[in-house]
């Protein structure tokens, strides 16, 4: 799956539509107008333990650091508590559609102008939007932390939103809402999530359909920019070279003007039914993906749950990929996945083959979810997948982009930053009863809905 905050690339760049950055300017020129006032720290509250810091401000902005002194560049991200799911229906794609809009052009800077500030300077910025949230984020050299500052400030508090642009966007959003449906693996996870969750928010893309594209006028980009890029939604998250004073500083002269607002409250989703559902579209292989709902993010099975999903399908090793592929060959492309949400999550497996195999495929992902459901892991298996685990984690800090993110999205969902020796002591703390106690839901696969995708006759 690729919606929840969890699904985000791990190195923070998008894969949808990178956008270089640039200079209009010099940077002595910049820093010397936009030189923050001192002394707006000593008022703001501060927390932190190990490597991290945070401070929120007066306003309500909830500022996140970690200092590596060792690297020379810093990636900054304005992490907004809104997405998809916060949309009404008849507006579901504008927090995706601003996320672009705002690229068009601000008050001061012309498109060209934005793509060129920070990639002058050698860093870059970008954006993207999921289900739960949107975040706009940019690299650079530790120096250009100011610049950094000043673009995605500008972005979100001054967009121009010319009409003539918008235009423009609505057919841009239009083809990438094509591309989606000629990617079957795409249009198969968002088919299941409308299935799985209903009339719910969450059932809804990210990207939103066709006809609510007219809608987005300029006004009302605006009004929900007011609404929902509040104070209390925005976490401003900072990995690499800096010192944490200063990004406050920054913030505090740089976010003066956003509007004041609090946290959101989300509905959680109701219960619900397995369902299935079969289509037929123009594709060479039949398409299956099969899953349900389990605890989110905020549950206390959540890591015994990523341990389950690594063991069962995740990497070349994993038990799906190893006896569907290695031993009988019957798929190039399986996996199992785990999407979680605040409140809730998906758990499930996905693959794709040649419509003569998919019963003997879907015989097999049974057995290992009955295998996972019924006994105990071995400890040379848990073992094996803690360490795949960790060692992911551990390698992921050597990206800023991956800390960066790391801070936004543990300081959206729980508040507070999880340390890394903390997550690491959670994990090895999964026992084999755990995950079984997991698998007991999350592997029934009589509880499952699918979503079928077979090649048109």
């Amino acid at each position: 799956m690729r919606k929840g905050l969890n699904r985000i690339p791990s190195d923070g760049v998008s894969r949808h539509h990178r956008i270089p950055a640039s200079d209009a300017g010099g940077v002595g020129d910049f820093e010397n107008r936009n030189a923050p006032k001192r002394g707006r720290v000593d008022r703001a509250r501060h927390a932190g333990t190990a490597g991290t810091r945070t401070t929120v401000l007066p306003s309500g902005v909830t500022i996140v650091s970690e200092r590596i002194a060792s690297v020379r560049s810093v990636s900054l991200g304005f992490w907004f508590d809104v997405g998809s799911r916060d949309e009404p229906p008849e507006y579901n794609g504008i927090a995706h559609f601003i996320e672009h809009a705002v690229f068009k052009g601000t008050e001061k800077r012309k498109t060209h102008h934005i793509a060129r500030y920070l990639e002058t300077v050698g860093g870059y910025v970008n954006a993207f939007t999921a289900k739960d949230a949107t975040c706009f984020y940019a690299r650079v050299l530790d120096r250009h932390l100011p610049r950094a500052m000043d673009l995605l400030s500008d972005l979100i508090l001054h967009p121009a939103f010319a009409e003539r642009e918008l235009e423009k966007e609505r057919r841009v959003v239009e083809e990438e809402i094509r591309s989606i449906g000629d990617d079957p693996e795409d249009y198969i996870h968002d088919e299941f999530e409308l299935l799985l969750f209903g009339q719910h928010p969450l059932a809804r893309t990210v990207i939103g359909p066709y006809e609510n594209l007219p809608a987005f006028t300029a006004e009302a980009l605006r009004s929900f920019i007011r609404r929902e890029y509040t104070t209390g939604n925005l976490v401003v998250a900072a990995a690499g070279n800096l010192e944490h004073e200063r990004l406050v500083d920054l913030c505090s002269a740089a976010l003066d003007t956003l509007p004041r607002g609090e946290r959101r409250v989300r509905t959680r989703p109701g219960t619900h039914a397995p369902r299935n559902r079969t289509l037929a579209r123009p594709v060479q292989q039949t398409h299956l993906l099969m899953g349900t709902r389990v605890p989110g993010l905020r549950s206390r099975t959540c890591d015994a749950l990523v341990l389950l999903n690594t063991l069962l399908g995740e990497g070349m090793g994993s038990r799906l990929f190893q006896r569907v592929r290695e031993q009988h060959g019957y798929t190039y492309n399986i996996f199992s996945f785990l999407t979680q949400y605040e409140d809730v999550g998906v758990f499930g497996v996905y693959m794709s083959a040649d419509n003569g195999r998919v019963d003997r495929c879907r015989d097999i992902i049974r057995r290992e979810l009955d295998d996972l459901s019924t006994r105990p892991v071995s400890r040379r298996e848990l073992a094996r997948t803690r360490e795949q685990v960790i060692g992911g984690i551990l390698l992921g800090l050597e990206s800023m982009n991956a800390r960066m993110s790391r801070l936004g999205k543990d300081m959206l969902v729980f508040g507070r930053v999880l340390e890394v020796d903390e997550v690491i002591a959670r994990l090895e703390a999964v026992t084999a009863e755990d995950i079984l106690h997991a698998a007991e839901t999350a592997c029934d696969h009589a509880s499952y809905s699918s979503v079928t995708i077979v090649p048109v006759r």
